[in-house]
């Protein structure tokens, strides 16, 4: 466990080898949570873009999830015509 001081401003500096864990650098954003109950701060990074990559491999290509929806409709639209 570090100890970190708090700067008259309000600020702290994340240790190193934490920072490095969660691969964070100069700019990068975090949200910040606050536990009433144990009264505690919790810091989460904000999820990137580059973090999200990946992240639907193995489905449909969106343009042939969108060509089965509208399939669908039309199937639909002409169940609803012959009623």
């Amino acid at each position: 466990m570090d100890i970190v001081t708090l700067s008259e401003r309000g600020q702290l500096v994340i240790p190193h080898q934490i920072r490095r864990k969660l691969d964070l650098a100069k700019g990068r954003r975090l949200y910040v949570e606050f536990s009433e109950k144990d009264r505690t701060i919790i810091l989460r990074p904000v999820d990137t873009f580059r973090t999200l990559r990946g992240f639907l491999k193995g489905t449909p290509p969106a343009n042939q999830m969108l060509k089965t929806v509208r399939m669908e409709e039309r199937k639909q639209d002409e169940a609803r015509r012959r009623r």
